[in-house]
C-alpha cells in the first residue's frame, strides 16, 4: 500500500467513526430521515388507547434518531382501525366461578346469571405509511398491524365479576398494546421485517 493510499484509507475510518458517533443509521439503503408523526383517522372510540398508539411510534422514531416535530412533511401517516375484544376461556358458572354440581345439577355463587370468561383478549390494529409531501403517494405502507393482551377477570368474594377492577385492567391492556402496537408500526416503516399479527404474549 503506498503512502496516499494509507492516508486515504485512514481518513475513511475516521470518517466511519464521526457518522457512527453521531448515531448514524441506515434504512432502505440510505440515512434515517427525521419524520413526524400525524394521526389521519381513528374508528376507535379510546382516545386515550388511540394516544399510545402514536406515542409508539414517536419514541420508536427517536430512539433511531428519526423524529421530527411539528405536523408537516415527510410524516409518517397513522390510521387505528379498530379494537378487537374476545372472551377466553369461557365456561359456566359452576366451572368458571367455583361453584359445585350436584345430582340435581350445577349450583353458581350468588350473582351468576350465565357463562363466564375467565379472562379477555383484548387488542388494537393499526397501519401506517410515509407520505413525504403534501398530496404526495402514501410510501412504505405497513399494512394492517395488530397488538393484543390478555386481561384476567376479577373475582370477588361472592364469585361474582369485579366490574370496576375489570374495566382498569381492560383500560390498562388497551394502553400497552397501544403502544406495543405503535412501536411495530415505526419498525416497519423503518424497514425493519415482522409478522403483522402480533400472538398473546409475544413482544411484551
Amino acid at each position: 500500500m503506498t503512502r496516499a493510499q494509507a492516508a486515504a484509507a485512514a481518513a475513511l475510518c475516521a470518517w466511519l467513526v464521526v457518522l457512527v458517533g453521531c448515531g448514524y443509521r441506515t434504512v432502505y439503503g440510505g440515512e434515517t430521515e427525521r419524520l413526524r408523526v400525524v394521526l389521519v383517522r381513528t374508528l376507535v372510540p379510546d382516545a386515550v388507547a388511540t394516544d399510545e398508539v402514536l406515542s409508539g411510534v414517536r419514541e420508536t422514531l427517536a430512539r433511531e434518531g428519526g423524529l421530527a416535530s411539528g405536523e408537516g412533511y415527510p410524516r409518517v401517516e397513522v390510521e387505528v382501525l379498530r379494537a378487537d375484544e374476545a372472551s377466553d376461556g369461557v365456561a359456566a358458572p359452576s366451572v368458571a366461578l367455583g361453584g359445585s354440581v350436584s345430582s340435581s345439577g350445577p349450583s353458581s355463587p350468588a350473582g351468576a346469571t350465565g357463562p363466564r370468561a375467565r379472562a379477555t383478549e383484548v387488542g388494537l390494529v393499526a397501519r401506517a405509511c410515509l407520505v413525504r409531501m403534501r398530496g404526495g403517494p402514501c410510501e412504505r405502507d405497513t399494512g394492517d398491524v395488530r397488538a393484543m393482551d390478555l386481561v384476567a377477570s376479577d373475582l370477588g368474594a361472592s364469585g361474582s365479576p369485579e366490574l370496576a377492577s375489570d374495566a382498569f385492567h381492560h383500560r390498562d391492556a388497551m394502553r400497552g398494546a397501544g403502544k406495543r402496537l405503535g412501536e411495530r408500526l415505526a419498525r416497519r416503516i423503518l424497514g425493519e421485517a415482522g409478522a403483522t399479527d402480533e400472538a398473546i404474549g409475544r413482544e411484551r
